[in-house]
């Protein structure tokens, strides 16, 4: 089965409340297998939501609506699923008994401008509403195109309805469910582009499906695969995903939500190795990350970028940093820099005699450059642990997204 979900409010594109109804909504039809292709959001104008369903009603079979059922006179949703769905809108006086009873279990009286959410398209299936005074209903499209599911904005009403009625209806109208399983291969310091590259056949695929969401130094290689069971789904992500590893190697840092800190807490953790960090380019966000994933063992130097001498050696200084807070149990991490032409430096002493130094271009204080940074740096001393480093992608070459191979 094909869904699209329609939000519907002009302040959810004021921006003064987040839609948290629809990602709630996707997440229910994910788990029992149904597809969800668009997502909408339309304003209080009867007009614009018309033409708004009656396009989802072209391009699926469930419309799940949310919001608009209220008794203000900007609620028009009752008003333009009966236009939608080529339906008049009639009376029910069971439904005006019901929100009449459910302000009489407030101790309160209805007043006449509730009377109008009793009105629903002609021939709709009421959906009991226990929680809230809107009801809810289904109304099947005349053009036999699908059927459009009208639920309240508010988010424990909307929750409830989609649990307990809209759900077990979905279900039992696709004759069982199915479940949606993803599984996320997450990679670091390799740009989009050069996964792409690496990944394109796998890409096409119809089930399982492979995507990619890109963040600040990092690339996620998302695995979705629809079947009637979790083993079924297992089984047809299970040598997808040993491909993608063949290919991505090294590059592939986690899966699901592990993070990079996390990563590396657990390989130094089991190696028995101390860090120590010295840094000027993230204002501490580097080791407040680590200690945030747990890493106890970690000496930090924050140093300030004033503390840089521009006419000194960069990648000497850097390299001197990260010897002098190396622990003798452990690894020194030093990020040096900004030196002239924003050049920056990231250096690593030990484990042993290892010792390495890279340069990089481009710096600027943001929040995203230094996220970038931290990815970057970690990702190294990653390499470094698994005894993996040993010609690392260039820092430049990685942030244009060079198109190479090479993880």
């Amino acid at each position: 089965m094909k869904a699209e979900i329609v939000s519907i409010g002009t302040e959810l594109l004021l921006g003064e409340i987040i839609d948290t109804n629809a990602a709630k909504i996707a997440k229910m039809l994910r788990n029992i297998g149904v597809d969800l292709y668009y997502k909408s959001t339309v304003g209080d104008n009867e007009e614009r939501i018309v033409k708004v369903l009656t396009m989802a009603l072209e391009r699926a079979e469930a419309v799940i609506t949310s919001g608009g059922l209220g008794p203000t006179v900007d609620d028009v949703t009752r008003q333009a699923v009966a236009q939608a769905t080529g339906r008049p809108l009639v009376h029910s006086p069971e439904l005006e008994a019901q929100i009449a009873a459910r302000f009489r279990s407030f101790g309160r009286t209805m007043t006449d401008n509730n009377k109008q959410q009793a009105y629903i398209p002609a021939g709709a299936q009421a959906l009991p509403n226990p929680v809230g005074t809107a009801p809810c209903f289904l109304a099947e499209d005349t053009g036999r195109r699908g059927f459009i599911i009208s639920l309240p904005g508010v988010p424990h009403e909307l929750e409830y309805m989609m649990t307990h009625t809209v759900i077990p209806l979905l279900v039992e109208r696709m004759g069982g469910a199915y479940i949606i399983k993803a599984r996320v291969l997450r990679t670091c310091a390799v740009g989009e582009s050069n996964i792409d590259h690496a990944i394109d056949d796998l890409m096409r695929l119809s089930n399982p499906t492979v995507g990619l969401a890109a963040h600040a130094g990092q690339t996620d290689v998302r695995i979705t695969a629809k079947a009637k069971t979790e083993a079924e789904a297992d089984a047809l992500i299970a040598p997808l995903e040993a491909e993608l590893r063949r290919r991505l190697g090294v590059a592939i840092y986690g899966v699901d939500n592990e993070t990079v800190p996390q990563v590396i807490g657990r390989l130094l953790s089991e190696r028995n190795l101390t860090l120590g960090i010295a840094d000027t380019l993230t204002q501490g966000q580097l080791a407040q990350e680590l200690l945030e994933a747990g890493l106890g063992h970690l000496v930090v130097k924050n140093l300030q970028s004033n503390s840089i001498v521009p006419t000194q050696d960069g990648a000497a200084q850097a390299t001197q940093f990260a010897a002098e807070v190396a622990p003798a149990d452990g690894i020194g991490l030093a990020l040096v820099g900004p030196f002239a032409n924003a050049q920056t430096f990231i250096a690593l002493h030990g484990p042993g005699d290892f010792r390495h130094t890279w340069a990089g271009h481009g710096y600027q204080a943001t929040t995203y450059r230094q996220t970038w940074l931290i990815i970057q740096s970690l990702d190294w001393l990653r390499r470094t642990l698994l005894g993996q480093l040993t010609s690392p992608v260039d820092w430049q070459d990685s942030r244009k997204g060079a198109k190479t191979q090479s993880f």
